[in-house]
């Protein structure tokens, strides 16, 4: 009960303060305007972190851009690798499709799938209650089952869980991080992002060479083989890591860019500006809500604006250079 009332005071301090705050992001200078490129076959009405679904149950991924296939009704790619998908649906059921398509794997849970992974035969869950699980698909063999004490309001960005040589990195549903070894099926580390008591799940883990970036709503943590260090000074909307740069994105319109240690090299402030997403290319282009695409460059110096044909008021979704908008995609270098 407790719970159902955060989330009813939630819901009406965001509605109250949208209707009673005036203050837009507006450039004063907007260096041109941006049109689609094209439409979608059908309008997006779901997304994750990987993928967006569209009404006629086509989607988008990350890696492959739209898939004419169909998923399932109800389903949603919450990862994919070079060769398959993994869909869920809201009910505990989960599906490994090949690219072509192909049904490889299926299993009905009694907990909903919040995310998962696949190396190999070894598949590492996250349900929606906290708890984890490894297994081998190829005999269900359980190696590692662990429930975690559960949590009632989270974000909805759920981050994956990664592998790393003979370590599986399960990101939490309570801002943890948890290190497995596989081979002896115990865990080694268990490793504290923040400890907020709402909104608190993983929303980025990402493995890079031998280093370790994740970050829930509030902090980001970056872990490597001679440090952990730790960045938190806003809400975090968006992390973009590309090569020995973080970008962090924050809800109050800031971008800070740090090393990989996570120590703050530049940071730029957009005063009112609401981040919807991010695409990159020879800039880094900021997608806000009032319907602008904010082009800095990389080093957070200069900055241009440009007006897209619309306000962000419905699910976007963001890939590599790519934008995806209701029914409608946009690819950079298409400035008019």
């Amino acid at each position: 009960m407790k719970n159902l009332i955060y989330i009813a005071l939630t819901i009406f301090a965001i509605v109250f303060s949208g209707c009673s705050n005036k203050t837009m992001f507006e450039p004063k200078k907007i260096a041109g305007e941006v049109d689609y490129d094209g439409t979608l076959p059908s309008t997006i009405v779901d997304r994750s972190i990987v993928s967006a679904v569209l009404e006629n149950g086509e989607f988008i991924t990350k890696k492959d851009g739209l898939i004419k296939q169909k998923l399932p009704k109800n389903f949603i790619v919450i990862n994919e690798n070079d060769e398959n998908y993994i869909i869920a649906d809201k009910e505990g059921n989960l599906k490994i499709l090949s690219k072509e398509g192909k049904a490889l794997y299926e299993k009905s849970f009694e907990d909903i799938v919040a995310s998962a992974t696949l190396n190999g035969d070894l598949l590492s869950v996250v349900f929606s209650n906290n708890r984890l699980m490894l297994y081998n698909i190829k005999d269900d063999e359980v190696f590692f089952n662990e429930k975690l004490e559960p949590v009632y309001v989270l974000d909805s960005r759920m981050a994956n869980p990664a592998f790393l040589n003979d370590l599986v990195i399960f990101p939490t549903l309570d801002g943890r991080l948890l290190i497995i070894d596989i081979t002896h099926k115990k865990i080694i580390r268990d490793l504290v992002i923040s400890n907020e008591k709402y909104f608190n799940n993983v929303i980025f883990l990402k493995v890079i060479g031998n280093r370790l970036i994740a970050a829930t709503n509030t902090k980001v943590m970056s872990i490597s083989p001679k440090s952990i260090n730790i960045y938190g000074e806003s809400e975090i909307k968006d992390i973009l890591f590309l090569e020995d740069r973080v970008y962090i994105f924050t809800k109050d319109g800031k971008v800070v860019l740090t090393d990989t240690d996570l120590k703050v090299l530049k940071e730029k402030k957009f005063p009112f500006a609401i981040f919807s997403g991010v695409i990159y290319g020879e800039f880094i282009y900021l997608i806000e809500k009032g319907g602008y695409i904010i082009a800095v460059d990389k080093d957070l110096i200069t900055a241009n604006y440009y007006k897209l044909p619309n306000e962000i008021d419905n699910l976007l979704f963001t890939a590599g250079d790519k934008l995806y908008y209701e029914n409608n995609y946009f690819k950079l270098n298409t400035k008019k």
